[in-house]
């Protein structure tokens, strides 16, 4: 069986149906597809990251990473494109689930600029601010 590599090059030039075909070839593919967009990202110091496999959190995006500081108050949630969203998203999501907001959407694979907003995000959680202040932050830096 020939193996597919998904370096960060592959992933820049995916189309959101080729995410969604990867999603539909079944879960060892959808598995590695999740592993090579993982590998990319920079987790924040004691932070959890996990991605969905099968529809754990709810099965919308071919690629769902949730990233969630160990307090657990929030959780910030990097989507692939697919049928959903032609883009990158990266979606902060109270414990409570609502409302959630979209704080970056990205037309191509950008894991530097991802990784920029994880780290921003834990930044200020660690600083103390509120759920509704980083999303402001976040605005102000042209993120929206």
């Amino acid at each position: 069986m020939m193996r597919n590599v998904i370096t960060p090059d592959v992933l820049v030039t995916m189309i959101p149906q080729e995410f969604e075909d990867w999603r539909d070839s079944g879960e060892d593919l959808r598995r590695e597809l999740t592993h090579a967009v993982m590998r990319d990202l920079e987790c924040p110091a004691h932070w959890d990251m996990n991605g969905e496999y099968r529809s754990e959190f709810g099965g919308f995006f071919p690629v769902q990473i949730r990233f969630t500081p160990s307090h657990g108050n929030f959780s910030l949630v990097v989507c692939s494109p697919g049928d959903i969203s032609p883009s990158w998203m990266v979606v902060f999501i109270p414990a409570s689930g609502h409302p959630f907001s979209v704080i970056r959407t990205l037309p191509a694979w950008s894991p530097e600029v991802i990784s920029h907003t994880l780290s921003l995000v834990a930044r200020l959680d660690a600083d103390g601010y509120s759920q509704a202040i980083i999303i402001s932050v976040l605005a102000m830096e042209g993120a929206l």
